[in-house]
């Protein structure tokens, strides 16, 4: 995935949608967060590409002080990001662990594929696939 294409994917798909469809500001800027945050978790690959892993922790209280908002208010940007098909959130199992969150791409030359990364482990992520092959 391209942070650049997604972001610009983004931006139109958010532009695009009626008006009392529109995501609210605060889910905007979560699902841009997000985008940043599984950017920074990508893994370079033994060609030199970065690869986006397909689901990455975030600690709550770690959104909640980047955007200053109560944990109520976090749940609600999410909600709107799931609900719209933009996001996938599994809760932690405990009280105030890391939640795993998927971003869902807008590419469509991407899908999660498992492959090795630099210290040889095999880790999901995503990979291109030729969409016309088969």
């Amino acid at each position: 995935m391209n942070f650049f294409s997604e972001l610009e994917s983004f931006i139109e798909w958010q532009s695009d949608l009626p008006a009392d469809c529109k995501l609210s500001e605060g889910a905007v800027a979560l699902w841009i967060y997000l985008l940043y945050r599984c950017n920074c978790c990508a893994l370079p690959s033994i060609d030199g590409r970065w690869l986006w892993r397909v689901e990455f922790f975030v600690r709550p209280e770690g959104i909640e002080h980047f955007f200053g908002r109560s944990e109520r208010n976090i749940r609600r940007y999410r909600k709107e990001l799931v609900d719209a098909g933009r996001l996938k959130y599994q809760k932690a199992v405990k009280n105030r662990r890391k939640g795993l969150y998927t971003l869902v791409p807008f590419a469509d030359n991407v899908a999660p594929t498992r492959l090795k990364n630099l210290a040889d482990e095999t880790v999901s992520v995503f990979g291109l696939v030729d969409k016309y092959a088969g």
